[in-house]
């Protein structure tokens, strides 16, 4: 053995275990039913109304997607800022009328709904904060924070996790938690998942509920939409964003997930096939399962008279890819037809409040601790030992 070399594997080691018996430590704190005021924040991306903001957007998310230092966000060529895709979404957004409208009343219904069957919480509040757009994640966090909450959840309204999407959604909730709370000492030992707002009464309990993608929730919404185009499909295409690097394999596993269980809810009695696609905010990187090619190969499984249906497996509500970039494929290719996603659809509203109902029960998904391969993201590890034993 080289000398050093077991020395540093030691520490190393030793340095791994301290930490997962840091998070072990914490979990009878975190774990514990938190009855009383609690507020649900919904996470979502946000979606630019015009092409500055769509600039301002793009560069911003770079460092999401592709890793791109925040310096260097200003040299990214104008063709990956304000292409044809870019400029076509926002055009449409226009006419199909702002998110907020119905993420608004989205909100109003699980709020009511978590009310009535969970009286014993107290009051059940929720809303709804953005990354790139208003209200941010900062001024919704730090406002409810400040207001007398015991429990917060906070929820992405991406169904499977990604690090580009969900993680960084919850990057920046734990780095606005430390910008105005402190984590509680209980019993001599530091819990990061109860925060202290300094110099106030203010206190709370914070958790994520982060991967429900497995959840029968979106596979049951799925059928329930697809059940009024049984009859005029003979194929499946189900479509999701590519996602890179990070955990991405993890991502596309989950996806394959839900897929098998809406073709198991029909019975598997249609051909069908998992693709992806350049999301708007994406750059038109080379797919190998693209959209075309997945079609392309199921087209001859098709019988007569029949269309594939092109199911935009991890949008539950409508945004640029399904109002833009979506139709816009759908119109290139034959024999395809574009299914939309539902944000009032009964089934939605009933499994998410099923979810978060389940969370506050003091069900936990142990997979945040998961670590994604080669990752150097600090703020993901201090994000994981905030929101560990959620």
């Amino acid at each position: 053995m080289i000398h050093g070399y077991g020395r540093v594997f030691t520490q190393s080691l030793w340095k791994g275990l301290k930490k997962t018996n840091a998070y072990g430590g914490k979990r009878h704190v975190c774990s514990d039913v938190i009855k009383g005021k609690t507020h649900v924040l919904f996470l979502h991306m946000g979606q630019p109304r015009s092409e500055y903001y769509a600039k301002e957007y793009l560069q911003k998310s770079a460092y999401a997607f592709y890793q791109i230092p925040k310096n260097l966000e200003r040299y990214i060529p104008m063709v990956f800022l304000l292409n044809g895709k870019v400029r076509d979404s926002v055009a449409k957004y226009g006419e199909a009328g702002c998110i907020e409208e119905p993420l608004t009343t989205f909100t109003k219904r699980i709020q009511g709904s978590l009310n009535t069957i969970m009286p014993e919480f107290g009051s059940i509040s929720c809303s709804t904060a953005f990354l790139f757009d208003d209200p941010s994640i900062d001024q919704e966090l730090m406002k409810i924070g400040k207001n007398g909450y015991n429990h917060i959840v906070v929820f992405p309204l991406y169904p499977h996790y990604s690090c580009t999407r969900s993680g960084f959604l919850l990057n920046e909730v734990e780095r606005v938690l430390q910008t105005f709370t402190v984590p509680a000492t209980v019993d001599d030992r530091e819990v990061p998942c109860e925060r202290i707002v300094p110099n106030t009464s203010s206190s709370f309990h914070v958790s994520a509920l982060h991967r429900w993608g497995n959840h029968p929730i979106v596979s049951e919404y799925w059928l329930d939409i697809l059940q009024n185009h049984r009859d005029e499909i003979g194929g499946l295409v189900f479509c999701a964003p590519s996602i890179r690097g990070y955990n991405s394999k993890t991502y596309r596993r989950s996806i394959w997930s839900t897929c098998e269980r809406i073709m198991a809810g029909l019975d598997d009695s249609f051909p069908w096939r998992l693709s992806f696609f350049n999301a708007w905010d994406q750059w038109d990187l080379p797919v190998i399962d693209s959209i075309k090619a997945q079609a392309k190969r199921l087209n001859s499984l098709m019988p007569p008279g029949k269309q594939i249906a092109l199911v935009p497996v991890s949008s539950i509500l409508p945004d640029f890819n399904t109002f833009s970039v979506l139709p816009n494929i759908a119109t290139s290719l034959e024999k395809v037809v574009l299914v939309q996603p539902r944000v009032d659809n009964p089934l939605l509203i009933q499994g998410v409040v099923e979810v978060i109902k389940n969370h506050l029960l003091g069900r936990r998904d142990a997979q945040l601790r998961d670590r994604c391969d080669w990752c150097i993201n600090k703020q993901c590890e201090f994000m994981r030992y905030t929101l560990i034993d959620s």
